[in-house]
């Protein structure tokens, strides 16, 4: 397998210095007025993430680890519903740290990070490819990456 570097680790440090370099640029004071009522979708976002996380690490303990220590296919579980359901439920706490605390800052910091996560994500899904085949590429068919089908 070519693509070692393909580590969660090595992705949260880029994500961390992004997140430094944005909020040093960005000045604080600019906020997102809206609804107030929004603020409390860190509840559920916060919920979310956790079930996401929880199940999906019960489903598969080597999906935090490097994509090269990954030995099999889940099929079960949140990785019945979503290819990369911790990423998801990443995306989603920070959407909801964004509707708690709306300012420009937060939300450069959410894009950056869904740009930073997709990006990681294909980069996953060509070393799994590369390793599992035509397994993998039907997985792919049959599973959504991170936006869950809403009908079957």
């Amino acid at each position: 397998m070519k693509q070692k570097f393909v580590n969660p680790v090595l992705m949260w440090a880029i994500i961390i210095i992004g997140f430094i370099a944005i909020n040093r640029i960005l000045p604080a004071k600019y906020y997102l007025y809206g609804i107030n009522a929004a603020r409390y979708l860190i509840l559920p976002a916060a919920a979310c993430f956790l079930y996401l996380f929880v199940n999906g690490f019960i489903a598969h303990k080597q999906a935090i680890r490097s994509a090269s220590k990954i030995n099999k296919i889940i099929r079960k579980g949140v990785y019945k519903i979503v290819r990369h359901p911790i990423y998801l439920g990443d995306i989603v706490l920070g959407l909801g740290i964004f509707f708690y605390m709306p300012t420009i800052r937060i939300f450069i910091c959410i894009i950056w990070m869904v740009v930073v996560l997709v990006y990681w994500m294909k980069m996953e899904e060509k070393a799994l490819i590369e390793k599992f085949g035509d397994e993998y590429r039907k997985y792919k068919k049959e599973v959504p990456m991170i936006v869950p089908k809403l009908f079957s």
